[in-house]
C-alpha cells in the first residue's frame, strides 16, 4: 500500500503545472511589451508632429522633412539587420523590419494621399492607430508564446523524468542484485556446509551402530563356546 501511494505521489506531482509564471519570466515579457508599447508610443507622437506640421508649415518644407525621418528611419532599419545578422537574433530582425516598413509608409504618405485624394490628417491618424493594433496584437502574441514556451518545458522535463524511470529501476535491480549475489552464495555455502556435516554425522552413526553389532555378536559367539566346554 505504501508502494502505491508512492507512486500516485510523484504521478500527481509530475502532472502539476505552475499557473502563474515566475518572477524573472513575466519581468523578460513585461520588459518586451513595454518596449512594443513605448514604439506605438513614438509612432503616434510622430504621425501628431507631421499633422501638426501639415497646418503649420509649407507643402514643400514638409515633404522634406518627411524624407529626413524616412531616411533616418531606413538608416536605423539597416542597423538593427546587420545588428542581427551578426548576433543571429530574431528580435533586432523583426525591428529593423518594423523600421523598414515604417520607412516607406512615411516616404508613401504623399503619394497615396495625391492619388487616392485622401486627406492628410486623416489618413496619419488612421495610419497611427493601424501601426498601435499592430503593436498591440504583437504584446499579446508575445505573452501567449512565451507563456505556452514556459509551459512545454514543464512537459519536456516531465516526459524526461518518465523516460528515465524504467532506466534507474533497472539500475536499482542491478544495484539490489549486485547486494544480494554474496549473500546468497553465503548462504548456499552454510547449506552445502550443513548438508556435509549431516552426512558425516550419519556416517558416524551407522560406523558406530557396525561396531556395536560386531561387539554384540562377538560376545555371543564366546559365550557360546563357554557353553560348549
Amino acid at each position: 500500500m505504501k508502494i502505491i501511494m508512492k507512486k500516485q505521489t510523484v504521478d500527481k506531482k509530475e502532472k502539476i503545472v505552475p499557473k502563474e509564471l515566475p518572477k524573472e519570466i513575466s519581468q523578460e515579457i513585461l520588459r518586451k511589451i513595454f518596449k512594443n508599447v513605448l514604439k506605438a508610443i513614438g509612432l503616434m507622437i510622430y504621425f501628431i508632429v507631421l499633422n501638426m506640421a501639415y497646418s503649420s508649415m509649407k507643402h514643400e518644407r514638409l515633404i522634406e522633412d518627411i524624407k529626413v525621418f524616412a531616411g533616418a528611419f531606413l538608416l536605423v532599419g539597416l542597423i538593427m539587420l546587420e545588428k542581427a545578422y551578426k548576433e543571429d537574433k530574431g528580435e533586432p530582425a523583426l525591428t529593423g523590419i518594423e523600421l523598414l516598413v515604417i520607412s516607406l509608409h512615411s516616404l508613401s504618405i504623399m503619394h497615396v494621399i495625391t492619388m487616392f485624394k485622401y486627406e492628410f490628417q486623416y489618413y496619419l491618424l488612421t495610419s497611427s492607430y493601424v501601426f498601435a493594433i499592430y503593436y498591440i496584437f504583437k504584446s499579446i502574441i508575445l505573452y501567449t508564446k512565451e507563456k505556452r514556451a514556459y509551459l512545454k518545458s514543464f512537459s519536456d522535463i516531465s516526459e524526461i523524468v518518465k523516460k528515465d524511470e524504467p532506466v534507474k529501476k533497472e539500475a536499482k535491480k542491478r544495484k539490489n542484485e549486485e547486494e544480494t549475489e554474496p549473500i546468497k552464495k553465503e548462504t548456499k555455502l552454510k547449506s552445502a556446509k550443513n548438508v556435509e556435516t549431516e552426512r558425516s554425522e550419519k556416517t558416524d552413526k551407522t560406523k558406530q551402530e557396525s561396531k556395536k553389532k560386531q561387539k554384540s555378536s562377538k560376545e555371543i559367539k564366546s559365550k557360546k563356546e563357554v557353553k560348549k566346554k
